[in-house]
């Protein structure tokens, strides 16, 4: 199923109005009302394509405050969907921790999101053992047995691109394109 690139770029922008700016679109934005949190985080996890899904990482990331929505929205969702929310937002939750210093220097105090699904749904350690690297690395390796993908360097991806934004946006730079 192929996304309709007006309503992508929709979503780009709506993600830029909440400080995930990293992604870009190829095309102009379709005009319409904003989505409130829980119909971007809904539409997110419903898209066709892998970085928009993965969007839902920094966002999380930017507004941790919006983590008591989750539970309530994968309810609601169809199990594909549902899946993907729960992935990524508790590969949210084990990179907060891990993060959580550099993240902090940009974003200031922020809560910590709670972890709804890691052990109850994948099995996985405490999100705070090691700072969240062990339960990471074990949602990476879950993750890649179920999708044949290479899920680590796919997080850390997603933090090192944020990180570069809050660090351009940190000295007022732009970026190009």
């Amino acid at each position: 199923m192929d996304a309709d690139p007006r309503d992508t770029a929709f979503l780009i922008q709506q993600l830029a109005e909440r400080g995930v700016r990293h992604l870009r679109a190829a095309a102009v934005p379709a005009q319409r009302d904003p989505l409130d949190t829980r119909a971007l985080i809904s539409a997110l996890a419903q898209h066709p394509e892998p970085r928009l899904r993965e969007a839902l990482i920094p966002l999380f990331l930017r507004h941790p405050a919006d983590a008591p929505l989750v539970p309530g929205l994968t309810a609601a969702l169809d199990p594909p969907a549902r899946l993907t929310l729960q992935h990524m937002y508790t590969a949210a939750v084990y990179l907060l921790r891990l993060w959580r210093e550099a993240l902090s220097l940009y974003l200031g105090g922020f809560p910590l999101l709670p972890n709804y699904f890691g052990q109850t749904e994948f099995g996985l350690p405490d999100a705070n053992e090691y700072f969240g690297e062990a339960g990471l690395r074990a949602l990476a390796r879950h993750f890649e047995a179920v999708t044949g993908y290479e899920w680590l360097s796919a997080y850390q991806s997603i933090v090192n691109l944020m990180l570069e934004q809050l660090s351009l946006e940190s000295f007022d730079v732009q970026p190009v394109g």
